[in-house]
This record gives structure tokens, sequence and C-alpha cells, in this order.
């Protein structure tokens, strides 16, 4: 998306500001780790996670319904090649109550 690559540096599945922002400093690693392996970052005052933003820089287009799902189920991994756009179902099947069931469709 635009607005993501005017404000953000994408290396190896995590997001660096370009430019300064209040605290923030250009090339600084953007966002809040919140220690359960998902980052957040603040735009206009909303919390989006990162692996959400990697997902629609990678692809170019905004994604406006479902989830964004972590092949690997490792939250903190959100190299483009790990993502996949999945169902709500989809990736609650993910959740390790699912995990010895079944694989992870890649």
């Amino acid at each position: 998306m635009k607005k993501w690559k005017e404000k953000f540096k994408l290396k190896g599945g995590k997001l660096y500001h370009q430019k300064s922002v209040g605290r923030a400093r250009a090339g600084a690693r953007a966002g809040t780790d919140h220690g359960d392996g998902y980052r957040t970052v603040r735009i206009d005052g909303r919390a989006v996670y990162e692996h959400r933003i990697v997902k629609e820089i990678t692809t170019g287009k905004k994604i406006r319904s479902g989830d964004v799902d972590h092949k690997d189920r490792n939250r903190s991994n959100n190299k483009p090649s790990n993502l996949r756009q999945a169902t709500r179902s989809d990736n609650l099947k993910n959740r390790s109550s699912w995990a010895a069931k079944k694989p992870v469709k890649k």
C-alpha cells in the first residue's frame, strides 16, 4: 500500500521508520512488542498489527476481510513468505488444540 511504503521500510519481515516521527527516529524499528509475539504500530491513533502491514505492502492490496495467518504459528515471524491470508475459521484451526490433529495448509 502506498501509505505504508511512505511511512515504513520493510526488511526481513520487520518495519522501520522512513522518517523521524515524534520520538521515533528514521531507521528505528517501528511499533511495540506486546510480549505475546505480536507487534503493533500506531497509525493515526489506531494500533495496527505489523503482520497485516507487511502483507499489504508485499501484495499491494488492502486486506478488507479475513485474517493474516502465520504459517509456522510463530507470531513474531512476519516474513512475507510466512504470511498468508486466511478466513477466521482457518486461522483459529492453528491454535494449539488443533495443532496436534491437523497440519497447517500452506
